[in-house]
């Protein structure tokens, strides 16, 4: 027959659905808010050892982190994972990850 589970259990398994259904949810819409302009996307820079973490926003998508390059018309966010021996920019080897073009929600005409 049917096991009835302790309260524990079911409050447990309503909360892990929950955050589930939640983040299924949110990422879809934080992304699509980025996109579109309306969310403003995090900027962040981790350093763990030799990795480097970096996000932003940027006017040129080909550009690696922390050098000077034309901006293009294009805004976008990316997100780039530096390799450096040194923890110094110039000698780095930036690799990117993610691309996420920003496109403004209310244009000026």
């Amino acid at each position: 027959m049917f096991m009835v589970r302790p309260a524990w259990q079911r409050g447990c398994l309503v909360f892990f659905t929950t955050c589930l259904l939640g983040m299924l949810v949110a990422c879809p819409l934080g992304v699509a808010g980025i996109w579109q302009g309306i969310v403003k996307p995090p900027w962040f820079d981790y350093m763990l050892g030799p990795v480097r973490l970096i996000g932003y926003s940027n006017w040129n998508v080909d550009c690696p982190p922390y050098t000077g390059c034309n901006p293009t018309r294009q805004e976008a966010y990316v997100v780039w994972v530096a390799f450096s021996a040194l923890h110094t920019p110039a000698n780095a080897r930036a690799y990117r990850l993610v691309a996420v073009p920003i496109h403004p929600a209310f244009e000026s005409q």
